[in-house]
């Protein structure tokens, strides 16, 4: 069966007591430490509000789970593709709930926690491993796409400092290749470097990840914008240039794996492009109004994960 391991499902079904005290104690440290950024950050939700007003921040809010709620899909299509098929509602607790692991230090965390989930529908770490370096490239790639098609006209000059980050895009598309991720996982010590990947990613897979990749910073795109537009009005470069902005401080964010959820990173890449919109004042209050906002959409839906099923009906694979 591609992309299954025999044994997971019986390990699944009985666990080890260390393992699942481990995973407890993991996941109690991953919610702690994502409380504990929103609540050293509650003073600046508080004047984000009062600047930008409450139906502004609100709508952002709202945009910001869809943008969240497409990179589940992208993930969920990227297993999908390597021939692991997750349930709907079990896939989306186990992403949402491991999403808080990128507020402790490492951006690793997210992947830790679902190399260890997907052993509750059979899927090999290794699987589990390359799905999720996959969808990380297919985003990034398509983030760094989206800026570089849109920054030259939203604002001129802005990738002009930034110039080195289109060098990345040729290198990215190149570890998308079908045989590539697989060679580099052959390189890994132990159990992850064990084996081989039943399948590559089909380039349908992969196109549809792409779809819900796009998906996802258009709508953190129209997050910003609606933040911006309340400070200085709308007009026709406000959406797209928001779009690029985002697009593009999320995927220098990625990059910076030692810092919690790219924050300084990505807060730095995005006002540097709002630069050309705003003042100093308004640049930062929409940096931080935009950062604390989607830390409230990850506990947001990491609460409506928790309420999912944790543990799947017998899985079901492609044909």
């Amino acid at each position: 069966m591609r992309g299954r391991e025999p044994s997971a499902s019986a390990e699944a079904g009985s666990p080890s007591r260390v393992r699942a005290v481990l995973g407890a104690v993991i996941m109690a440290a991953v919610v702690a430490g994502a409380v504990l950024a929103l609540v050293r950050q509650r003073d600046e939700l508080s004047a984000s509000i009062a600047e930008i007003g409450l139906v502004p921040v609100a709508a952002s809010l709202a945009l910001g789970v869809l943008g969240i709620a497409f990179t589940f899909f992208e993930w969920r299509a990227t297993l999908a593709g390597l021939g692991v098929r997750i349930p709907l509602r079990t896939g989306a607790r186990v992403y949402f709930l491991s999403q808080l692991g990128k507020y402790l230090p490492g951006s690793v965390w997210p992947i830790v926690l679902q190399m260890e989930a997907g052993r509750r529908f059979g899927a090999t770490r290794r699987t589990m491993l390359a799905a999720n370096l996959l969808a990380l490239l297919i985003g990034v790639t398509v983030g760094l796409l989206l800026a570089c098609a849109l920054l030259p006209f939203a604002a001129p000059g802005t990738l002009g400092q930034l110039w080195w980050t289109a060098l990345a895009v040729p290198f990215l598309l190149l570890l998308i290749a079908p045989p590539v991720i697989p060679f580099l996982l052959r390189l890994l010590p132990g159990q992850l470097g064990s084996g081989t990947l039943d399948q590559p990613l089909p380039l349908g897979s992969t196109v549809r990840a792409a779809l819900w990749g796009a998906g996802s910073f258009v709508c953190l795109g129209a997050h910003v914008a609606v933040l911006v537009g309340a400070l200085t009005g709308w007009d026709s470069h406000t959406l797209p240039l928001s779009v690029g902005a985002i697009s593009l401080a999320i995927c220098v964010g990625v990059l910076a794996i030692p810092v919690p959820a790219g924050v300084g990173v990505r807060d730095g890449v995005l006002v540097l492009v709002l630069a050309s919109v705003l003042d100093g004042t308004d640049l930062l209050l929409v940096a931080v109004a935009s950062r604390v906002v989607l830390l409230v959409v990850d506990l947001l839906l990491a609460g409506f994960g928790s309420f999912l099923p944790r543990n799947p009906p017998a899985p079901r694979h492609p044909a």
